[in-house]
């Protein structure tokens, strides 16, 4: 492994003397350790109550981002990589944007960077390092709402609170310095903005600010945040953004019996969502993180993970704040009514749900559950439904084909009413939007883009259906 070596960063060998004589002092950081409980002290981390309170930095939500600084710190806290990748600037949906991007190109397999433990942020490790110091009724709290599974997401939160509060004492400063001031997320909306939703992103949309309430209701007992972070609307919608965008789970953790796991890996937390991605990453014995090539990537090529199903652009919108333009589907928005084991034995699923975005194509789930579930509507339907079910788990393909032709007509019409109803919601919701400012909302761009690309696909899969009338 070398240094990595690029236009876009300040020389190493210009802090190369300095990074010598603050080997140790890093090395032995508190913060660089996490936070390690002590018998003297009044709080998780090394820093007392009055410190944490004290040294709070607003300047964190409006600064420019200092990303080249983050570059340094990072290099000086032991990451390592090949020449030829460097983080890349860009302007996407009126943001600005950095990603991770090679210049050299690499092959298939090989590790580009390394990040040690030491500066990843586990939530198992928090977990631990927590320990007694929340009240288990946070824990029950957002259990009770349904919130398990962000527990330990609710870790991270904790964490950067405290950080954050910590300002330029806390030795994760370079790295929060660097983080986007501005979001598209679905807790960073207006209220105008969410008004502007289908009906099924909306509901995606409140559900994301949901879960940041409770975060917030599950802070209140922490008394090692203080009553002014707690209450800041900005900090708290800042931290919850770098939590749900720059956590990924891990699983398994290496040397921990736990396979609900959430890591934030910085400097690897600037890869970008990409279909289809091109990067993994591993942790050793020790925990330390190796980003590694997927498939073999040309020079100018950026590096990518996944940040989830392409195909769901309005959970990649509502959580990360894009709008995934190369999806080659979406999902069709077709809600069925408290569907039944067998209907989802047949493929009813949100991931499968989809219409194609190039050519308006109607995905074979799609058929299947809308011809099942009008069989289980229609009365004297029962053997009818019972042989298309046999058909589908046998993969009788011919049986199931026999009888679609049968109820073509139906079927069809479900559609048709389906995808009218979903263009005329949005329609009038995209003529809404074009009646107001953008500068005085300014994700409507974004929203609006993605109105259009629902409009287009819709459309296209109409004109199939009316094809088959």
């Amino acid at each position: 492994m070398r240094l990595i070596i690029s236009p876009l960063m300040v020389c190493l060998a210009a802090f190369a003397s300095s990074f010598q004589a603050n080997a140790f002092q890093m090395a032995h950081h508190p913060h660089f350790k996490h936070m390690m409980k002590s018998s003297s002290s009044s709080s998780p981390g090394s820093s007392s109550k009055t410190q944490l309170h004290s040294t709070a930095y607003p300047s964190l939500l409006s600064a420019e981002r200092q990303v080249y600084a983050f570059q340094d710190w990072a290099f000086q806290c032991g990451v390592q990589a090949q020449d030829g990748f460097y983080l890349a600037q860009d302007m996407i949906d009126g943001n600005e944007d950095w990603s991770l991007v090679t210049s050299e190109g690499g092959a298939q397999g090989s590790s580009f960077l390394s990040i040690p433990a030491q500066m990843i942020l586990s939530s198992a490790v928090l977990e631990q390092e927590f320990d007694g110091y929340v009240d288990p009724m946070a824990f029950g709290m957002l259990k009770q709402k349904g919130y398990t599974h962000l527990i330990p997401k609710f870790f991270l939160f904790l964490k950067l609170c405290m950080e954050y509060e910590q300002g330029e004492n806390s030795m994760y400063y370079p790295w929060m310095a660097s983080f986007p001031k501005k979001w598209n997320t679905a807790v960073a909306m207006d209220s105008f903005c969410l008004s502007c939703l289908p009906s099924k992103l909306k509901t995606i949309c409140l559900e994301e600010r949901e879960q940041l309430d409770a975060f917030r209701e599950a802070l209140q007992s922490f008394e090692y945040v203080s009553p002014e972070t707690k209450n800041n609307d900005e900090v708290m919608k800042f931290i919850y953004n770098v939590v749900n965008t720059r956590a990924f789970p891990t699983t398994p953790y290496p040397a921990m019996d736990d396979t609900d796991v959430y890591t934030i890996v910085p400097l690897a937390d600037f890869l970008n969502h990409g279909y289809n991605d091109n990067v993994e990453l591993y942790y050793d014995e020790e925990g330390n993180c190796q980003a590694v090539l997927k498939e073999d990537v040309s020079p100018g090529q950026p590096l990518t993970l996944s940040y989830g199903t392409p195909t769901d652009t309005g959970k990649l919108l509502a959580t990360y704040g894009f709008l995934n333009d190369d999806s080659p589907a979406t999902y069709c928005k077709l809600l069925l009514p408290a569907p039944s084991a067998e209907l989802r034995d047949i493929g009813y699923d949100r991931s499968t749900m989809l219409f194609y975005t190039e050519d308006g194509g109607i995905a074979q789930e799609v058929w299947d559950a809308v011809l099942y579930s009008t069989l289980e509507k229609i009365p004297g339907a029962e053997d009818v439904k019972y042989a298309f079910y046999e058909a589908h788990m046998n993969e009788d393909y011919e049986t199931k084909m026999a009888i679609h032709q049968q109820f073509q007509g139906e079927t069809v019409n479900k559609l048709l009413e389906h995808v009218n109803k979903i263009l005329t919601e949005v329609q009038a919701l995209q003529n809404k939007m074009y009646q107001y400012n953008s500068d005085r909302h300014p994700r409507l761009p974004l929203l609006l883009r993605h109105h259009e690309m629902v409009i287009s696909t819709f459309m296209k899969a109409r004109d199939n259906l009316y094809a088959m009338t």
